[in-house]
Parts: C-alpha cells; structure tokens; sequence
C-alpha cells in the first residue's frame, strides 16, 4: 500500500474573513513501509497536512489517496499526538485495548494482542497502571502502544516526543527505531527536532515557510540502526546542517516580513 498525497492545498479563513493559504500544492508518495519525516519552520503546515492524510480534516483542493491494495479495501490508520489522550479512568491494559474493542474483536484474540504490544513496547508489569502512575515516556509508550495495536497499515505521528526531556526523548527515539524494526509499518512523521529526523527516517520532507510546499527531499541511505555510530558522524552532521540552513532561512525570511509589515 502507497499513501499518495496529491496536489493538496489547504487554505483557512482568518478573523478577518479573509483566506490565509497554509499548504500548497503538496505532491508526495510514502511507500509500503518507509518511514517519512515531515520537518520545516513553524507554521509551515505540516500538522495540517499530517491531519490532512489522517482524514480528521479537509483539503481545500487536491486528494489523499492509497494506492496497491484490494478494490474495496479501506486502509486502516493510527494516530499519535504530542498529548497521549490517554483514557484516565483506564488503566494500562485498558487504554490499549479500547480501539480493538471498538472494531468488536472477540475477547480472546484482543488479549493475546494486547499481551503482545505490551510486551513490545516494554510495559509489561504495568498492566494495571493508571496514566497519572506512570512517567511521560511511559505514557507515550501506552499512546504508541494503543496506535500499534489495531496493526494500521498507516501509522501517524505528530510531534509524539517534544513534550518530553531530552534524554527521555532520546530513549524513546531509540526504542522506536527498535519497534520500527520489527513492525516495519508505513510511517508519516512530524517533528520539528532535526536530528530525530535524521536518525529515525528513510526519507526527510522539507517544507517551505507559508504556504508550505515541497522544497527539498533527502534520502538517508544510512543503515537507521547504524547511525549513530562514529563512522556516520559526519555523513549524519552534513544531513542536520542541510536541514537547518533550510529551516533558518525560512524562519529569518518570515521574520523580516513580519517586521517590514509590522
């Protein structure tokens, strides 16, 4: 299955009634299973666009398509946010359990998997805990968790790691590489940190300032498990400069029209 995003431009209405143009024009294929990163300056649209592919919101013009699967087959989708959402009436177990509850799984095979994810994700222990029991990344691992067990074909994911510290963030880069290994799910991603781009993705978006196009795509032909090794340094330093020239330059442009218009 290949997600196509098809000449998708968004516009919003502001305050004034007049239309403020987000996203233009975006032309993107992500592949069965490859991971993609979608990073530029902030307010560049790549929420939007993330919400856009998920279907929790509409594009002005152009389509979101999935390609190479059965006629009649409807793509299953999961979504990761920054706040978990997390259920907190719900323990561990339950939280994971809700979406396959909703798709009606008879009970026997919603336990076997959720007794798999929970192992997966390394929350196996903390069945019965309670989200305010646990730490941030833990909670993420439920969210991560919750979105892997319904098996999506499609995984989303926006920004699930900035509200975390850094070395929290960095484990949990680290683990989801791990997982990504062994789910292997077709993956969107949205951050605004370089470096996890880099470490984590098969392919990097770069999106200009508003409204946001398609302005560069990098290709990291570096092994994701061997990156952070010292061979790949400085490969894996010229991909971050590349990304935030590109970043600081939209964000220093858009700073000078907000003066000049000031």
């Amino acid at each position: 299955m290949k997600l196509v995003i098809d000449k998708i431009c968004k516009d919003f209405t502001n305050n004034r009634g007049q239309a403020l143009s987000v996203l233009q024009d975006i032309e993107l294929t992500v592949n069965k299973e490859e991971f993609v990163a979608l990073v530029g300056p902030s307010g560049c649209g790549k929420s939007t666009l993330l919400n856009i592919a998920s279907g929790l919101l509409q594009p002005t013009s152009g389509a979101v398509k999935f390609t190479e699967v059965d006629e009649g087959y409807e793509p299953r989708m999961s979504i990761v946010f920054q706040e978990t959402g997390l259920f907190p009436w719900r323990n561990v177990h339950d939280n994971i359990a809700f979406g396959l509850e909703t798709a009606g799984m008879p009970a026997a095979q919603r336990e076997e998997r959720i007794k798999h994810y929970i192992e997966l994700v390394g929350l196996k222990g903390f069945e019965k805990s309670f989200p305010h029991q646990l730490s941030g990344g833990m909670r993420q691992r439920v969210g991560i968790a919750r979105a892997l067990a319904i098996e999506p074909d499609l995984l989303l994911m926006d920004e699930p790691f900035s509200a975390l510290d850094a070395q929290t963030r960095t484990i949990m880069q680290e683990e989801l590489v791990t997982l990504w290994e062994k789910t292997r799910l077709t993956t969107l991603y949205v951050t605004h940190n370089i470096q996890e781009a880099v470490m984590l993705a098969d392919r990097v978006v770069l999106l200009s300032r508003r409204p946001g196009r398609v302005s560069k795509i990098l290709t990291i032909g570096i092994p994701r498990a061997d990156r952070d090794k010292p061979e790949h340094a400085e490969a894996v330093a010229e991909f971050i400069r590349i990304i935030w020239e590109h970043i600081s330059k939209d964000a220093r442009a858009a700073l000078m029209e907000v003066e000049n218009n000031g």
